[in-house]
């Protein structure tokens, strides 16, 4: 399966490790080596399983939506 993550950019849903929001990525320090590849207007990074990070100004839930592995996905506001 693929993934429209927006930009016309398409990636494999096997690659893909994990889609988050942009805003939570540049809260974190830990997570300073993601925040290269991102633009202001970007609204989601996504993390491919080669370490690739593909910044996307589509919103994050609009990209997990077109997925067919929603199930799957785990929600978190904070860390528990």
């Amino acid at each position: 399966m693929y993934i429209h993550i927006g930009n016309k950019k398409i990636v494999s849903g096997r690659k893909c490790i994990g889609i988050f929001n942009a805003v939570t990525v540049l809260l974190s320090d830990e997570n300073r080596w993601m925040q290269k590849n991102m633009g202001k207007e970007d609204c989601s990074v996504i993390l491919l399983d080669d370490n690739e990070i593909i910044a996307s100004n589509v919103s994050p839930h609009t990209i997990i939506k077109r997925t067919s592995f929603i199930k799957d996905f785990v929600w978190r506001r904070y860390n528990e």
